[in-house]
């Protein structure tokens, strides 16, 4: 086929028609204000696959050997990557603090049983937030302040929808730009240095995260692990109110008792759940699972 010079005009219907893929395949809702972004991206794949045409590339998605891994190749470009370390100052020292009170908590009670805390973090991307938190959890178990002299156990589970991203994330490679964000003694650390000013997180680190591809609408089809820690933040954006609703009363579901739900900020107003009671912060959204 011959490589695209110039792609036609997308005209109302064939936009709803690509807007309707995506949310039945992702739940990702595209607004009418992201049609550029959506033309941009199909203008990449269909160059870099040959189609000259919208529809014969749609239809090409639709069935065929290829077309389930083409379809994810699309998906890496339509979903946002946006992350960065320590992204949300406010949100992780919530979480930091939530964590605390737990290790406290069980540092008083009488057992040799160490504390297993474990955190879900939905939308990772490329792995920065999941690092972000599981550096501030060693952090916490190795302060004498915080542990009383009785380390904890945690893990770390991230996921996406994107295998592309998910890969990085394993990986846990960043240049140091990126990395800005990092305090210096924690770059020295928990990372390792490589060629070409990269780093990489060390193994400590990564062997206590796990990374997952999965669909944030399809949550009722994943192991019903219980989390001390959700944290889904810029995610619920690109869905539909009714969705995000969804989405939340699964991750209730997932929160072990006393458990902390961390959001974005109005990424769900007004919502109200019989097992979660909002937490009053100004500067982030959280709720917490009664029972703890």
């Amino acid at each position: 086929m011959a490589a695209i010079l110039n792609l036609p005009e997308m005209d109302s219907k064939e936009f709803q028609r690509w807007q309707g893929l995506l949310e039945k395949r992702t739940g990702v809702w595209l607004s009418e204000n992201r049609k550029s972004f959506l033309i941009t991206s199909l203008a990449q794949r269909m160059r870099e696959t040959g189609f000259e045409d919208y529809d014969s590339y749609f239809r090409s998605l639709e069935s065929g050997v290829s077309s389930a891994v083409e379809w994810t190749n699309l998906v890496d470009l339509l979903t946002v990557h946006e992350t960065r370390f320590f992204r949300d100052q406010a949100s992780l020292q919530l979480v930091q603090s939530h964590i605390q009170k737990l290790i406290k908590k069980s540092a008083a009670e009488p057992s040799d049983k160490p504390l297993n805390v474990q955190l879900w973090s939905a939308g990772c991307s490329t792995g920065e937030e999941v690092y972000s938190l599981a550096l501030l959890m060693s952090e916490l178990d190795t302060s004498p302040l915080t542990n009383q002299g009785r380390h904890f156990y945690y893990g770390i589970t991230g996921i996406d929808i994107s295998f592309p991203a998910l890969a990085q994330a394993r990986e846990g490679i960043y240049h140091k730009r990126k990395l800005a964000t990092v305090p210096s003694n924690w770059l020295k650390q928990y990372f390792e240095e490589l060629p070409d000013d990269y780093m990489q997180v060390k193994n400590s680190i990564r062997h206590r995260t796990c990374f997952v591809q999965g669909n944030v609408l399809e949550l009722d089809k994943a192991p019903q692990q219980q989390y001390d820690v959700i944290y889904c933040q810029n995610v619920l954006i690109y869905f539909q109110n009714m969705r995000r609703q969804h989405i939340v009363t699964h991750f209730v579901e997932r929160l072990s008792p006393g458990g902390l739900l961390v959001l974005g900020p109005g990424e769900l107003n007004n919502l109200t759940h019989p097992l979660i009671e909002k937490v009053s912060t100004k500067h982030c959204q959280a709720y917490l699972r009664a029972g703890g």
